[in-house]
């Protein structure tokens, strides 16, 4: 018994390995369907991290709080709720890359806004700078390519996730596979 248990987590590391590989491959083959769950996916994560941002901005003393800060973060909550509860989401599911397309423009826009007012208070406002242009400028040409976005969109979260899978794999390898 005790063997058994002590091969478990090597076993999951194994399965786990498997699982993502195959999720992977079923978001590249099926990137419609793997869109739709996504987008679940994503609207908890936003939901959870705007949350934990609110929570953080209240907790913030006075004077070092932003309104862009907030702002930010209730778009974060607000775009994960409408995708985790709208009943349409199916249908709407698709138009997902002009959606995030669209989030990722506003947050670069309110990025770029909050760094000139607290420059100063940045630890890398240049780098801050950049990374809300890049922002700006992703979400421009997934306006104007929604269509593109989308396939795009899941093909990296199907390379990320067989990246995943093999390296989880090459990890269970390292530990000597089953017999660790």
């Amino acid at each position: 018994m005790k063997e058994a248990i002590g091969m478990l987590p090597s076993a999951l590391l194994f399965i786990g390995s498997i699982l993502f590989i195959g999720a992977g491959i079923f978001c590249i083959a099926e990137p419609a369907e793997s869109l739709l769950a996504v987008g679940y996916y994503i609207g908890f994560v936003l939901v959870l991290g705007g949350v934990c941002q609110i929570l953080r901005w209240m907790k913030t003393e006075d004077a070092s709080r932003s309104l862009w800060h907030l702002l930010m973060a209730v778009l974060d909550t607000a775009f994960g709720l409408w995708m985790m509860i709208s009943l349409a989401f199916a249908v709407v599911a698709f138009m997902l890359p002009l959606l995030f397309a669209l989030y990722i423009l506003l947050r670069g826009i309110f990025m770029m806004i909050l760094r000139s007012r607290k420059q100063e208070s940045l630890r890398n406002p240049g780098l801050y700078m950049a990374a809300a242009v890049v922002q700006i400028l992703l979400g421009l040409l997934l306006v104007f390519r929604p269509d593109a976005a989308g396939l795009l969109f899941m093909y990296m979260v199907g390379a990320a996730l067989i990246w995943s899978g093999i390296s989880t794999f090459l990890t269970w390898r390292k530990q000597g596979g089953m017999d660790a």
